[in-house]
């Protein structure tokens, strides 16, 4: 009989507990809620929050960015932990931003491309324009 599981030394297998997980989470949120105070150009402090980008807890704590969604895939009940990271990174960024402390253009653009901010409404569906309705005609 052969044998049964990974190779010795299999470096891809997967380490995730839900014990572990719940503890990585934790630590995220955490560190999303860190707040420090900031000097700014003129001389004057300001508190702000320390993380903005999902990326930064993620080095911080020696892991992957994609980690988060993995695991709240893995074990759906962390989904409500994950949505809480989020939720705090998000809020975060815009606090930072409407306060000066991340140029306008970094948080516009962090907030578009991270948390499916927009500025416009889209009036299309998978990139097609909607279909017209029969019978309803829009005047210019």
């Amino acid at each position: 009989m052969g044998k049964i599981g990974a190779p010795y030394g299999n470096k891809n297998a997967e380490k995730w507990t839900f014990r572990k997980s719940v503890r990585m989470f934790n630590e995220a949120i955490e560190l999303s809620n860190k707040e420090e105070v900031f000097t700014l150009s003129n001389g004057s402090k300001i508190k702000g929050y320390s993380f903005d980008f999902l990326g930064e807890i993620a080095r911080t704590l020696g892991t992957s960015i994609e980690i988060f969604s993995h695991l709240a895939k893995k074990f759906p009940s962390l989904e409500r932990l994950y949505s809480q990271l989020h939720t705090n990174i998000q809020s975060n960024c815009f606090s930072n931003t409407k306060k000066g402390l991340i140029k306008e253009s970094v948080g516009i653009v962090n907030l578009k491309a991270n948390y499916r901010w927009k500025d416009r409404f889209d009036a299309t569906t998978d990139d097609k324009p909607f279909a017209p309705i029969k019978g309803i005609t829009f005047k210019e």
